[in-house]
């Protein structure tokens, strides 16, 4: 499976184990279930219809709008890279459907499995609609398709014993992976743009003119590897993949990742690159680079 450096599954140093208290031991953390497990507090009306209503499609984790049906991650999900395919008519049940609705949606499992396949490996998937609560919809009234990549192995004692799956990379990451491949399927884009940000996120890479690098992927490469790549060659020491840093509503504007990384004392080793201050980047930063630095900021802060 696909795996990101994860901070937040790591224990603390001195964290005590269950059975030897005075003991440090290693720990696998996934405190963000632990809303869903609980039940937490279940918001007015319907999830997906309110999450259409929005336009920050990157904090709803929306990766596509489409004329009727339209790509949401799952907040919770089963496996990494969990998506669902989503009527934007409120319709409980496939009968209830406009045709060109439904159509619409089996058009989009294609570009969706392609996209998984790129950015994350996977398989084999799960697909499925669970139609009514005793059928197991979490969400009854509004009809969704499920699309669960699956790895070899990645159903262990977890899920079984503890009702919790530990996810191996952060959802804001693997967000960007896959709204970038599916713009690719969706949209043709074959070029990423990176913003790469010191761990101040006081400076970032720019090329030689003072922009955003861009570079394009070869077939069957998924973006992000691609512009992983790119980063690295432009003299970023230990890039990391760190979210989107596009356009916040879907579909609107070119891939755009936010990464954070190291660079040489000099600032960086290649000849066709350059460290500026954020502020003197050409052009400025737009709506979703400047959303994107302050939704790392937020996340690392204590």
């Amino acid at each position: 499976m696909s795996a990101t450096r994860n901070e937040s599954i790591r224990p603390p140093a001195d964290a005590p184990s269950a059975a030897h208290p005075n003991e440090t031991s290693h720990r696998l953390w996934a405190p963000w279930r632990m809303r869903y497990v609980a039940g937490g507090h279940r918001e007015d009306g319907c999830i997906f219809c309110n999450r259409l209503a929005e336009n920050d499609d990157v904090r709803t984790l929306i990766l596509h709008r489409g004329a009727r049906a339209f790509v949401i991650m799952n907040l919770f999900p089963y496996n990494t890279g969990h998506v669902m395919i989503v009527p934007n008519a409120h319709v409980a049940s496939p009968e209830d459907a406009d045709p060109d609705m439904l159509a619409e949606m089996a058009a989009l499992r294609g570009p969706v499995l392609r996209a998984l396949r790129r950015a994350l490996a996977p398989e084999g998937f799960n697909l499925g609609l669970n139609v009514g609560a005793v059928a197991g919809a979490g969400v009854s009234d509004h009809l969704h398709e499920h699309v669960v990549p699956r790895w070899g192995g990645d159903a262990n004692f977890m899920p079984i014993l503890a009702a919790t799956t530990v996810m191996p990379e952060l959802i804001p990451v693997t967000y960007a992976k896959l709204r970038a491949e599916l713009e690719r399927e969706l949209l043709g884009a074959t070029t990423v743009s990176t913003l790469v940000v010191s761990p101040d996120r006081e400076f970032a890479l720019a090329d030689a003119n003072g922009r955003l690098p861009q570079v394009a992927a070869s077939e069957g490469e998924p973006l992000w590897r691609a512009a992983l790549r790119e980063v690295h060659d432009r003299g970023a020491i230990d890039a990391e993949l760190a979210g989107w840093a596009g356009a916040i509503r879907a579909g609107a504007d070119p891939p755009v990742l936010l990464f954070r990384a190291d660079f040489p004392a000099k600032g960086t080793a290649s000849p066709t690159s350059r460290l500026v201050a954020i502020a003197d980047l050409a052009p400025p930063l737009d709506e979703g680079g400047v959303a994107a630095l302050d939704r790392l900021g937020a996340a690392e802060t204590p």
